[in-house]
């Protein structure tokens, strides 16, 4: 093997965390005896079907994810579970790799799970820090063949740090959505119930509110309580309040509690209601229509003698 060659494929891998595989040497024009060659002289390490690593390159989890990929034999990139915590998407951990592909050859990849999918294509895989990842929205969908409650937070995660929107997970689920796909049955009702959260407005959130007490039998609030200091200094106005209890209730809409502004001075009104000695209790549209009992026993608690 010339130093030339050598060069070439130092460069390649310089981006991917030490690691190239036969499909660069062969854009390259270096013939796979050249690899060989390079092996037996210690330049390169062969670190798995097709794919080698620098001899010397730091061994770190980001060159074992770009070895995983390097090594099948068709399109593929860290996706799941895996992708998710590259993307933010949980907090859980990366506890085993997994990778997608388009085509896989059977081969036994110690520590890897890989799931095979005919519908990756080119533009569902983004590089992030030099390795192939799944798009963070086809990501949030692949996550559905999991437990329902990782699904629901990174999709919150993800909405919420701005990585997709809602209407690109719908148009993706509408893309790849046939019947016996993995994870679109577990996400559909999930983006149904946060599209009706997204549209809902302060008056829908008060009606659905006042139909949960009344179902409930739970005792009526005051609507639009205004709180003041001991100077009768205005504090605040709720949106419903029990006021011998010290109890006030407010409803937190999408389109008006997300912003940087509104998020820090609703957390400043909170703590002034709390130091005057105040309880308060906040729900979502998604609270009221996912979890109402579990609302209605919060509130029966919360007013007990």
């Amino acid at each position: 093997m010339s130093k030339a060659d050598y060069r070439q494929l130092a460069a390649r891998a310089s981006h991917r965390h030490g690691v190239f595989s036969r499909a660069d040497a062969r854009e390259l024009q270096i013939p796979d005896s050249t690899l060989s060659d390079g092996v037996a002289r210690g330049w390169f390490n062969q670190a798995g079907p097709r794919v080698y690593t620098i001899a010397g390159s730091p061994a770190t989890p980001q060159q074992e994810m770009s070895v995983a990929v390097a090594s099948m034999p068709a399109l593929a990139a860290v996706s799941h579970q895996t992708a998710a915590e590259i993307w933010r998407l949980t907090r859980r951990g990366i506890r085993k790799m997994e990778i997608q592909t388009t085509r896989w050859d059977r081969v036994a990849r110690p520590g890897v799970t890989v799931h095979e999918s005919l519908d990756l294509m080119a533009g569902d895989v983004v590089l992030v820090d030099g390795i192939p990842v799944t798009s963070a929205v086809r990501t949030v969908v692949d996550l559905g063949a999991s437990n329902k409650w990782i699904v629901e937070g990174a999709l919150e995660q993800g909405i919420r740090r701005g990585v997709f929107t809602l209407s690109e997970v719908e148009a993706f689920v509408t893309r790849v959505g046939r019947k016996g796909r993995r994870g679109v049955g577990v996400i559909r009702p999930l983006i149904e119930v946060r599209k009706k959260w997204d549209t809902a407005t302060e008056s829908a959130l008060e009606d659905a509110f006042r139909q949960l007490v009344d179902a409930s039998g739970l005792p009526e609030p005051v609507s639009q309580y205004v709180v003041r200091d001991s100077c009768d200094a205005f504090v605040c106005r709720a949106d419903f309040a029990y006021p011998e209890k010290r109890l006030l209730i407010e409803l937190d809409s999408e389109a008006h509690h997300l912003d940087r502004v509104t998020f820090r001075r609703d957390r400043s009104k909170q703590n002034s209601i709390i130091v005057l000695g105040w309880t308060i209790l906040r729900y979502t549209w998604w609270d009221l229509q996912d979890q109402p009992y579990r609302v209605a026993a919060e509130l029966r608690a919360a007013l007990a003698p």
